[in-house]
């Protein structure tokens, strides 16, 4: 079975009805052209949206914020041919798979400014929504997800560590480094370093140029030193007692934030509003380089769909929306971490943060940004990292020997694999 008809017949059985903007695409009304357009709570600005009218005179957007099962519901809307004329696109699995079936899309190369605009955005992001021989664009890119190190000042001071971002930029470059620091702060203080194993996994293998396939979609997630690097290094953290063991998202992980149940954490910076709601103290987080290197964690894009009628100008409208000037202000007002490298200069971008001790943690985010060197991404990899992060979730919390949770990990993975590549 193909993967396309393995998601036709998964999305088949979840089957949702199209919603009522459905058939609306392309239309005219008022002597304006209208657009359709979905995207999801906060991953565009709602009074951005508001203006494109006042930008395009000749257009009228209808935009829809679509709720739970967004890509269940962009699917059905393709295979019914009626599909948006603009969507957003959030998961990597996602565009993955749109760059594999390009056809659903409209090639953004064929616009001479979307040509112009690449410059504008970083290679690495453009380039996960290219087909590998860069000849067609399936989306432009909206945010990304630059990984740091968040610290506990507070807990990192008991312990006799510096404090300031600089020295423990400098302190913590390694992995191993990281993990003395930890040893040392259990030591002194008896908190954890981490909050989970899935945050040290997931850096450290996002740190790699390599994940579960190569670029000619050969599997090596069971091969591959990056992925066994970043397992053994989860492990690691279970076996030295340095892991708080609570997941994000999670009223367990919000209380341990607020009352120093870990020191730090690896993550995004989409976690910057997280620790703000969680802990609601100022001035005891703080933001450093991550130990290992650059990484990101997710980010999303805007794509035309194939159904658009006047596609050229949809294209124009994303990249009105997706401009650096624009991007910088979703970052104020939503959190998104800009694709455009030149909006982290904009003043808007770096302004001293009264919760991170009036830190400028944009200084991190963007280095992080700059030096990122993304790998190839397969439409599988969400799937398989899925397998492997439960089965260090039983490590973690039912002590499963981690030798046995690797290979059920590594069983499950073939098993689901056969059903779904092409042989």
């Amino acid at each position: 079975m193909t993967y396309k008809k393995a998601v036709a017949v998964v999305f088949t059985l979840l089957m949702v009805v199209c919603t009522a903007s459905c058939g609306q695409n392309s239309a005219h009304q008022n002597g304006k052209i209208t657009l359709t357009l979905w995207y999801w709570n906060d991953s565009i600005n709602d009074d951005l949206l508001k203006q494109v009218d006042k930008a395009f005179p000749n257009v009228h957007l209808q935009a829809e914020k679509i709720g739970g099962n967004f890509e269940s519901k962009l699917i059905a809307s393709m295979y019914a041919d009626d599909a948006p004329d603009i969507t957003a696109i959030n998961s990597a699995d996602f565009i993955a798979t749109m760059v594999k079936d390009y056809n659903q899309f409209v090639n953004l190369n064929q616009f001479s400014e979307v040509r112009k605009a690449k410059k504008q955005y970083l290679a690495w992001k453009w380039n996960l929504a290219s087909t590998p021989d860069h000849k067609y664009q399936v989306a432009i890119p909206m945010d990304t997800g630059p990984v740091v190190l968040y610290y506990n000042t507070k807990v990192f001071k008991k312990a006799g560590l510096p404090t300031s971002p600089e020295q423990v930029s400098k302190k913590l470059k390694t992995w191993d480094d990281y993990i003395q620091a930890g040893e040392h702060i259990k030591q002194k203080t008896g908190v954890p370093l981490v909050d989970n194993l899935t945050t040290v996994y997931n850096a450290a293998l996002n740190q790699g140029k390599t994940y579960y396939f190569t670029s000619d979609m050969k599997p090596i997630y069971e091969t591959n030193p990056v992925v066994k690097h970043a397992w053994n290094l989860a492990v690691e953290f279970h076996h030295k007692g340095l892991s708080a063991d609570v997941d994000e998202w999670t009223t367990a992980w919000s209380a341990a934030a607020t009352h120093d149940g870990f020191a730090s954490f690896v993550g995004a910076s989409w976690m910057v509003p997280q620790l703000e709601q969680s802990d609601t103290r100022k001035g005891v987080w703080r933001i450093a380089s991550a130990p290992g290197g650059p990484a990101d964690l997710g980010g999303s894009f805007i794509g035309v769909t194939k159904d658009c009628k006047y596609p050229e100008l949809a294209a124009k409208i994303i990249l009105w929306l997706q401009n650096p000037k624009h991007q910088a202000q979703a970052y104020a007002s939503l959190g998104l971490y800009p694709s455009a490298p030149s909006a982290f200069a904009d003043p808007i971008m770096n302004k001293p943060s009264s919760y991170f001790g009036g830190e400028n943690i944009n200084r991190y985010f963007s280095a992080s940004d700059k030096a990122i060197d993304i790998g190839f991404q397969s439409p599988y990899d969400a799937t398989i990292n899925n397998y492997f992060t439960q089965e260090l979730a039983l490590v973690a919390h039912n002590n499963k020997n981690p030798n046995s949770a690797w290979s059920e990990a590594i069983t499950e993975i073939n098993q689901q694999m056969r059903r779904v590549l092409v042989n």
